[in-house]
């Protein structure tokens, strides 16, 4: 490593001054040689000046006596022709400044200023390599002329800068030179000092091993030598302070682990002499001031909790006798303020050449929060945090356990119930999430305060609990508990300043010989409180095995409907729509059915709902259409007359709410190409109660697109009146309710007749649904219905059938 370049330095010092004074040096010596340099070149300056005026002043004189400077201009001429060193160029002007001779460059320009030679000579060399020189002349008759002439001086000037450049060369390579040398030398006379600054800078940053190098004689290296002898001393001294304070901190290390190493307490036991000694921290654990313990090992005895005191003693015991390697028990301790208190205590006993013990020593460690954190853990995992009661899997082992009972013979019924909660969503929204809590909560101290000896209730859902009631002599006494457990008291929200009358619905499931375990129990409750929900009177509701298969049947039918979808398990089924007045059909209603493999045609009630739930619907209904334009297409290139092709399609409520429905469906039907007008959308009458939202602009974009709308189940939702008016319809259909009590109900006549009079008065078609009877078909033609439906005409037919009927009907179909 070099010794840094700083200012400061030595070496930097040495080769400043040195340079500085070669500068100095040079500089002066090249200022006088230039300035010698200047003198000499200006004297040879001026006497090739003088030798020129005198030689042109003669050669003037001569000639201008004889009257001759047209000679002297052609001699002149002669003499200067190309001549660029020396004399160049010779003008002799008149009194009047009339040019008489002018020879050499530059005869045409204008006469030059003279050049001042003595006073500013290194400018002029710089600027120019041309001197002017004019002088007075006296001409023939005594008049007074000038003459000027110009000298070049470039011989000169260049012999100068190349003597310049040489000066400045030499005097630049003897700095470096000097600047190498000194450098050298500087090196070579400080590289031992170099050497201690390292050495003392590594000892200062505690590298105590670092050696100077002593290469050498001179002063420095004896130096060298002696800091070497002082580093070896000093970190032979610092090891030895270095070993004693590790050997303390190994000592001090030792006895605080073992101080703190079984959590604190330390105790010591000396058998022989029956005495015993327990630190500070043991005191403290146990509760008491430091040194409050007495000295007898009878002493700790009376702090330990009773119910742990006698295994305490036989783990003592089985340690002494040699059973074992190491004394360790976890037990309570009860301080004098009377709360237990975990605590560990460990141990190990010397003993003498018999093995037999002599002395033991150990640690007490306080583990109070450890344990109280592992049974609040424990009590978490089995407890439902918000109510206190029993989870799930905690539920689950009581009804295990009780059922375990049941079959050593004891004779009860065991029974559990599934408690919901009815609109508890709706608390959450309007009241918050809070006020939902308090509502559970409430419920929780009701389901308890009902609770037999035995009896367990548990939440096990976000609004659902379970119950277990033990020993029950029959279902009787279930039904009379679940009746006070649906009586749930008013609710009133500390947040709120109204009054809530919850209202819950409960599943039973009885034990019996088959099911035997409490996830069976559980299932069978939960499908019991499946059907309670679905009623609208029973809110308690008994397990019966049926409702088992109806779930599993549940089941089946919905993953196996997502394969109908995919793969087209499905077939629409045609029933005709016929003009009341003339018995004809005048068109379809498509209608989706499922023909399934092994449970049969599944009627759309089943499978129509599952759809809405599963969010299928959309898609179901698309296949629909596209089903029923692919079946139209077919029937149009096989009929001669195929008038009556018109086919209704029903649009779900889950589908009129998609923003682009119109779109989805327009292009659909043009992809089977099939006429637009051919296609009619049924849509529920309570579809439309709603003036805005995406179902009204679907309905009106088809309508624009050339698609009649039908309106379904016209009378059984919202009032009509309000809305009918402003609705994109074009016919109505009346509900089934309407049509099977009309021949015997006469207000039900007139709600009819006034029916069909508004949909023809804004200028709309009626269809009636379900007509089976004669007597059903007399009366609505009387009351100028226009068309109909029902069993009256015909079942629903699959595709083939359908066709056979048109084929009937309309005659020969194209070969």
């Amino acid at each position: 490593m070099l010794l840094p370049l700083r200012p400061t330095s030595i070496r930097i010092r040495l080769l400043l001054a040195s340079t500085v004074v070669q500068v100095l040096l040079l500089s002066l010596l090249l200022a006088n040689s230039v300035r010698l340099m200047n003198n000499a070149v200006s004297a040879s300056l001026d006497t090739t000046i003088e030798q020129n005026a005198s030689m042109l002043h003669a050669m003037i004189t001569a000639y201008s006596e004889r009257e001759r400077l047209d000679a002297l201009q052609d001699v002149l001429g002669e003499l200067l022709e190309g001549a660029e060193q020396g004399l160049v160029y010779v003008r002799i002007v008149g009194a009047d400044m009339r040019p008489l001779v002018s020879a050499g460059s530059g005869t045409d320009a204008p006469l030059p200023e003279p050049s001042t030679t003595r006073q500013s000579f290194v400018e002029a060399l710089t600027g120019s390599e041309l001197v002017h020189v004019r002088r007075p002349l006296l001409l023939a008759r005594n008049e007074v002329g000038l003459l000027q002439f110009g000298v070049s001086v470039s011989v000169l000037a260049a012999a100068r800068r190349a003597i310049m450049e040489q000066g400045l060369a030499i005097a630049l390579a003897e700095i470096a030179l000097t600047f190498v040398l000194l450098s050298s030398i500087g090196f070579l006379l400080t590289r031992n000092l170099r050497r201690l600054l390292e050495g003392s800078k590594a000892i200062a940053d505690g590298h105590l091993e670092h050696r100077v190098s002593t290469r050498g004689h001179d002063e420095f290296a004896v130096i060298a030598r002696h800091f070497n002898i002082m580093a070896a001393t000093l970190q032979q001294r610092v090891h030895e302070l270095q070993q004693t304070a590790e050997s303390l901190r190994s000592s001090k290390a030792r006895y605080a682990m073992a101080l703190h190493g079984a959590n604190d307490g330390l105790w010591d036991w000396d058998i022989s002499a029956g005495t015993a000694y327990y630190s500070d921290r043991f005191c403290q654990i146990l509760g008491l001031a430091p040194g409050a313990l007495q000295s007898s090992p009878q002493a700790l005895l009376d702090y330990i909790h009773p119910q742990d005191l006698p295994g305490y003693r036989q783990r003592l015991i089985a340690h002494l006798k040699g059973e074992s390697a190491q004394f360790m028990f976890e037990h309570r301790v009860v301080p004098p303020n009377g709360e237990a208190h975990w605590v560990l205590m460990r141990g190990v006993a010397s003993r003498d050449e018999d093995g037999r013990a002599i002395r033991m020593a150990g640690s007490l460690g306080d583990i109070n929060l450890r344990k109280r954190a592992e049974q609040q853990l424990v009590h978490d995992a089995l407890h439902d945090g918000l109510t206190g009661l029993p989870n799930r899997a905690m539920f689950i082992e009581h009804v295990n356990r009780a059922l375990a009972q049941r079959r050593r013979g004891h004779g009860k019924l065991v029974a559990v119930l599934t408690i919901n909660l009815e609109r508890f969503s709706l608390v959450n929204d309007s009241y918050g999430h809070a006020v939902g809590d308090e509502l559970l909560r409430s419920v929780a101290r009701h389901v308890g305060s009902l609770m037999r000896d035995g009896d367990v209730s548990a939440r096990v859902g976000g609004d659902q609990f379970a119950v277990l009631l033990n020993g029950l002599d029959d279902s009787l006494e279930a039904l009379r508990i679940c009746e006070e457990l649906v009586a749930l008291p008013p609710f009133a929200p500390s947040s709120a300043e109204s009054l809530l009358h919850p209202r819950c619905r409960v599943g039973v499931a009885l034990s019996d010989g088959e099911r035997e375990d409490a996830e069976s129990l559980l299932r069978d409750a939960d499908n019991a409180l499946h059907k309670a929900r679905r009623s609208e009177s029973a809110a308690i509701e008994f397990f019966q095995p049926s409702m088992h298969a109806q779930a599993l049947r549940a089941l089946k039918v919905e993953a196996e409907l997502r394969t109908a979808l995919a793969h087209g398990g499905l077939e629409v089924y045609y029933q005709p729509i016929v003009d009341l007045s003339t018995r004809q059909t005048s068109s379809f209603e498509a209608l989706v059915r499922w023909p399934h493999p092994t449970l049969g045609l599944l009627s759309p009630a089943e499978f129509i709902p599952l759809a809405e739930t599963l969010d299928l619907i959309h898609d179901l209904g698309m296949t629909v259409l596209e089903t029923s334009c692919r079946d139209l297409r077919a029937w149009r290139s096989q009929l001669a007359d195929p008038t009556p092709l018109r086919v209704s399609v029903n649009l779900s409520a889950r589908q009129l709410a998609r923003a682009q429905l119109a779109e989805e469906l327009l292009s659909a039907i043009e992809r089977c190409g099939v006429p637009r007008r051919l296609i009619r959308f049924e849509v529920t009458e309570s579809l439309l109660a709603s003036p805005e939202g995406p179902a009204l602009r679907n309905l009106h974009a088809l309508r624009e697109a050339g698609i009649d709308i039908l309106i379904d189940d016209f009378g059984t939702g919202y009032s009509a009146l309000s809305y009918l008016h402003t609705m994109p319809c074009n016919q109505v259909k009346l509900d089934g309710s309407f049509v099977r009590s009309i021949t015997h109900d006469e207000r039900l006549r007139a709600i009819v007749r006034h029916s069909i009079e508004l949909a023809h008065d804004l200028g709309m078609t009626v269809v009636a649904e379900c007509i089976e009877e004669e007597a059903q078909l007399e009366i609505l033609r009387e009351m100028g219905c226009d068309f109909g439906q029902g069993y009256l005409f015909s079942r629903p037919l699959d595709r083939d059938a359908t066709f056979a009927s048109l084929r009937r009907t309309t005659g020969e179909y194209v070969q």
